[in-house]
């Protein structure tokens, strides 16, 4: 009974990620696998303008801690990406779209903060 559970929500999840992280005409698993990369490149582009905009704002003691605080963020980022890819669809199709949908997620998440930060600034 657990396992299908766990089942059901893995597919609920991937639908999720799906519908959210692909285009609407995706017909394959690999356009939905490079539909989730533009779009965490999109992401990533608006999480570099606001970084780049919040740098501005700071000191030079807080622009080195808000560096430091990025490139760990950055690592983080990826690495529960991978850690969660792997975990629900390790050397699978999907693991692409579990990846990027997580980065995009994660990156989502991050923008918000630092534009209350960058608020905070002003």
């Amino acid at each position: 009974m657990k396992t299908i559970i766990t089942r059901l929500a893995l597919c609920a999840m991937l639908a999720l990620i799906a519908t959210h992280s692909t285009p609407a005409n995706a017909q394959s698993q690999s356009e939905m696998n490079r539909g989730a990369a533009r779009e965490f490149e999109t992401a990533d582009a608006t999480l570099n303008k606001v970084y780049k905009q919040l740098i501005g704002k700071l000191d030079d003691e807080g622009k080195e801690k808000l560096k430091l605080a990025q490139r760990a963020w950055v690592q983080f980022r990826d690495a529960q990406a991978d850690f969660e890819a792997d975990k629900e669809a390790r050397g699978g199709s999907m693991a692409p779209l579990i990846y990027n949908g997580t980065r995009k997620t994660l990156t989502d998440a991050r923008i918000k903060e630092l534009q209350r930060v960058l608020k905070e600034q002003q």
